[in-house]
This record gives C-alpha cells, sequence and structure tokens, in this order.
C-alpha cells in the first residue's frame, strides 16, 4: 500500500488533482490516468503538437543529417554485407530495416525523434502517475523532456545515440512500474530490451547489474527475479558468440570488441610519460609497439592541452599518436572489410600492452587517466554537440548511395559552430545537477527526511543512485566521456533532482496532517 504524506493548505488549491482511485481503493488505470484526465491530455496534445514543429522547424534548418566517422561506418557495414564491425551491429540492421521502407534520410532521422520522444512520454506520464509531482515541477520536468533541443540534435545524428536513449529510457520506466505494480511482462520486456540494447552498443554490458538491482527492489516473487536477471543475461550471449565467431573469422582472433584492445592501449598511453617501462619485461609481441611509445614521446610529446582537446581519445583520433602509425607499418586496407580485418589484428597486442602497464602502473594510471576521466565525466565533452558534420561539407561515397543524394554535399542553414553555442551550457548543468543531487541525498539522510518519503519512491532512488554510480563507473574506467554518452543519466538526474526539489518540510508536517488533500510524494 503506497502511504502519504497530507499537507495542509488553507490559502492555494492543489496544483496537480490525486490519481483518481476505484470504489476497492485502487489507482485508476494508467490509460485512463493519461486520457482521462484534462491536464494529462493537454500535455499529451501539447507535446504531439511540440515536437512535430519543433522537427519540421529544425529539418528547415538541417535538412542534412549530422556524420563522423562512426556513421560512415555504421552505414558501411550494410553496404559491404559485413556481419561484423568496429561497433555493434545492432545499429547497422536498424539503419537496413528502415531503408528497406524508404531511403529518405529525414524519414530515418524522424524515426529516430520519434521513437525518443515516445520513450520520453512513457517516462514522463509514468512519473506523474506513481510519484504525483506538484503542478510547477511536472512542467519543469515537461519543457526539459519535449522542449529540449538536445533530443532533435541527438536523432539527427546518424548513430546509435538516440535509439539506444529511447530503448534505455524504456528500460529504466519498466523497473518504476515493478516498484509501484509488478507484472510478469515488464520482467520480460526488461529482458528483451537488455538483449537488444547489448546489439546495438556494448555499453549495455553492464544493464544486467541494473536489472539485477531493479529486480531485487521490486515486489515481484524470488523465482521471478531470478527468470528476469537470467532472461537478460541470456539474450545477450547469443550475440556475443556470434561476435566472437565472426570477430575470429575477420581478423584470425575471437574477440568481442575489436575496439576494445584500441581502448585499453589508448587509455595506457596517457601515463607513458610519467611511468619508466622495462621493455625487457614486457609481452615479447608488444616490444616494438613500446619502441614506437618511446620514440613519439620523445619526438612529440603531447602537453595536457593537447591531450585535453580530445579527452580520453587522442591515441585512438589523432593519426600519427603510435597506434595507427603501428597499425598501418604492418598492414594496409582499401575497404571498410579489409579495414576492420586490420583493426582487429592489432587489437590483441594494444590490449595486452595496455593491460600490462596499467596492472604494473596502477597508481600512475589512476593519476593520469582516472583521474582525467572523472573530470571528464562530470563535465562532459561536446564532442559532436560542438559542430555540425565536423565542419565538412561533402559525405563519402558510401553515405551518398545509401541515401540516394545527387551530390555528395551537405549543408545546414546555421553556421556550423552555431550548435556549440546551444550545447555550451549543457556540461556545466550536468556537473551541477550530479553536485545538487548528491547533496540532496545527503541532506535527506542527515536531516532524518528520508523516511518521510513513501516506500516506492526511496526505492526509485536507490535505483537511481545505482544507476548512476555503475554508469559512472563504467564511463571512467572503460569509455570515452562524451555528452551523447550521458543523455539518458542526464534525464535521470533532472527529473529526480526536481522532485526531491519540491520535498515537504518534515518539521512542519505535524501541523499539515489531516487535510482532505493528499499528495504522494
Amino acid at each position: 500500500m503506497v502511504s502519504t504524506l497530507e499537507f495542509r493548505s488553507s490559502e492555494k488549491r492543489p496544483q496537480h488533482s490525486p490519481v483518481e482511485t476505484s470504489a476497492t481503493g485502487k489507482k485508476s488505470s494508467f490509460i485512463s490516468f493519461i486520457f482521462g484526465e484534462t491536464l494529462n491530455r493537454k500535455y499529451l496534445l501539447i507535446a504531439v503538437i511540440g515536437t512535430i514543429v519543433q522537427f519540421v522547424v529544425f529539418k528547415m534548418l538541417y535538412p542534412f543529417p549530422d556524420f563522423i566517422s562512426d556513421s560512415y561506418s555504421y552505414i558501411a557495414t550494410n553496404i559491404y554485407h559485413m556481419d561484423v564491425n568496429l561497433w555493434p551491429i545492432g545499429y547497422s540492421k536498424f539503419l537496413l530495416w528502415i531503408h528497406m521502407i524508404s531511403h529518405s534520410d529525414i524519414f530515418l532521422v524522424s524515426v529516430q525523434y520519434f521513437l525518443l520522444e515516445v520513450s520520453l512520454a512513457y517516462f514522463f506520464f509514468s512519473i506523474l502517475y506513481l510519484y504525483r509531482p506538484g503542478k510547477s515541477i511536472a512542467i519543469i520536468i515537461y519543457l526539459f523532456l519535449f522542449f529540449n533541443p538536445l533530443f532533435l540534435y541527438l536523432s539527427n545524428a546518424i548513430l546509435s545515440d538516440s535509439l539506444f536513449a529511447a530503448l534505455t529510457t524504456v528500460f529504466f520506466t519498466q523497473f518504476l512500474w515493478m516498484l509501484d505494480r509488478p507484472t510478469f511482462i515488464q520482467v520480460i520486456i526488461q529482458g528483451v530490451i537488455i538483449g537488444i540494447c547489448f546489439t546495438i552498443r556494448y555499453t549495455a554490458i553492464y544493464y544486467p547489474l541494473i536489472s539485477l538491482a531493479g529486480l531485487l527492489l521490486s515486489k515481484h516473487c524470488p523465482s521471478i527475479k531470478l527468470a528476469g536477471f537470467l532472461l537478460g543475461v541470456i539474450l545477450m550471449i547469443p550475440f556475443y558468440i556470434y561476435t566472437c565467431q565472426k570477430t575470429k573469422e575477420a581478423t584470425g582472433t575471437a574477440e568481442f570488441s575489436v575496439f576494445g584492445g584500441w581502448q585499453i592501449a589508448n587509455n595506457a598511453l596517457y601515463m607513458y610519460n610519467h611511468i619508466e617501462v622495462d621493455s625487457s619485461k614486457l609481452p615479447v609481441e608488444t616490444r616494438s609497439l613500446d619502441r614506437l611509445s618511446r620514440q613519439f614521446f620523445k619526438q612529440v610529446n603531447p602537453s595536457q592541452q593537447e591531450l585535453s582537446q580530445l579527452p580520453g581519445t587522442y591515441f585512438i583520433k589523432v593519426p600519427y599518436a603510435i597506434l595507427k602509425p603501428y597499425m598501418i607499418a604492418r598492414y594496409t586496407y582499401d575497404n571498410p572489410r579489409d579495414q576492420f580485418a586490420t583493426w582487429g589484428k592489432v587489437s590483441p597486442i594494444y590490449n595486452k600492452y595496455g593491460t600490462y602497464l596499467i596492472t604494473h602502473h596502477p597508481i600512475a594510471f589512476s593519476r593520469y587517466y582516472l583521474w582525467m576521466n572523472v573530470k571528464n565525466y562530470f563535465l562532459p565533452h561536446l564532442e559532436k554537440f560542438s559542430v555540425y558534420n565536423l565542419k565538412i561539407q561533402t559525405v563519402p561515397t558510401v553515405v551518398q548511395d545509401w541515401f540516394h543524394y545527387i551530390t555528395p554535399d551537405v549543408f545546414s542553414k546555421l553556421p556550423a559552430k552555431f550548435q556549440g553555442k546551444i550545447f555550451y551550457i549543457f556540461p556545466m548543468v550536468f556537473m551541477f545537477l550530479n553536485i545538487y543531487f548528491g547533496w540532496s541525498l545527503i541532506w535527506l539522510i542527515i536531516s532524518h527526511r528520508f523516511n518521510s518519503l513513501t516506500l516506492n519512491k526511496r526505492l526509485s532512488l536507490y535505483l537511481t543512485i545505482i544507476f548512476l554510480v555503475v554508469n559512472f563507473a563504467f564511463s571512467v574506467f572503460a569509455t570515452p566521456v562524451v555528452l551523447r554518452y550521458q543523455v539518458v543519466p542526464l534525464i535521470l538526474l533532472f527529473t529526480y533532482s526536481a522532485l526531491l526539489f519540491e520535498l515537504p518540510d518534515t518539521k512542519n508536517v505535524d501541523n499539515r496532517i489531516n487535510n482532505n488533500l493528499s499528495v504522494t510524494i
């Protein structure tokens, strides 16, 4: 039974009416809540009209999608009929399915935007239904979710971010419902989403941990909880085996993520200039790579400012920074299929080299890479959001062919750096929300107000904290930190910071009890 706090209000009417209940005392259905209440119908109608108008205006300003090298890779996977590539092939399959319906880039972007907005609507109305925020707080969350340029720019990029964010939002929302009124279908949905997300982005490798936490906090019986956790893991295994097998066929080594070896070596090289490496103790196959590292730091020795321009990816992206020269000196390629094989052939060496350096110099690694990535996490790099199409006015042939462009020329009607001005404040907002959310939780505990929250609200906060902490750890240790990777954490931080902002002052609760108005916190 959901507990409530009752507050006396002699001067103001309630900003948001309580959920209607039936004669049995149960809440009205979710569908009735959305379509049966006038205010919620207005929310939905304005959101639908607003998102359509925003999208039309946006596409007038940005007639073409936004591309980076990853975009070319996703498309090339389809054109060259590749079974595996540098990135998971799930998003490439999504592009292929959309392409079967229409080759229009506008159609693709509209589908990505629609899916993301539907997921946000599901999340928003679930928050209203389950936690009943005041009207002003609800409007603030509403404006952030449905009138935010972030989601337009995210959906306009030919990248997996928009689709992945939509699925993750639905995934998280399923657990909010499990905390209030669990059903078996929710367990099935979350397991299937884990399996799908894993084919789209390797970040989903930690989603079973989130699933386990959410299921343990839910009201499901133990057998259902175990089944739900195992379902997600089981659905990940076939794709893992398939990817390893196809990678071995292409490169000779059964790796799940070819890019992983590159990332580990890249991360380790951030500390290389601050450690002493005895090359005679290195694995034999990595010694030539170490010689190249010594030569690079002796001749180039990039400054911290240069490293910070490409936070967490300098040695991957800079063409003369050790890793690419090492590969090019040994292998050549002239098409995406051969390129993947080439990246894959050096990946095991990079993996072994980076792992050796990290395990033998953990303190230096923590100081020069992990600490840098911690700072990057709280002030994420704009990366794709800083400029349109990398300031390039053309696209490769694979993109031109895929979308049936007459010419390779692409453009926007706004300056390429305009979006960077829009998003300039977003990293600071992300940092502020992390600080505010963290401080609010501490304050709740030290002021003995945490127990004034309903059980469901406390459980949802537990789940949110777990999600944010696990995402933080994964981001710092295993991946570059850029804003587009932190969209769902940004959504959760904003929403729950807003909900925490309106918590009542428990010192005055006793003076406000016994009113007819019940507001679920």
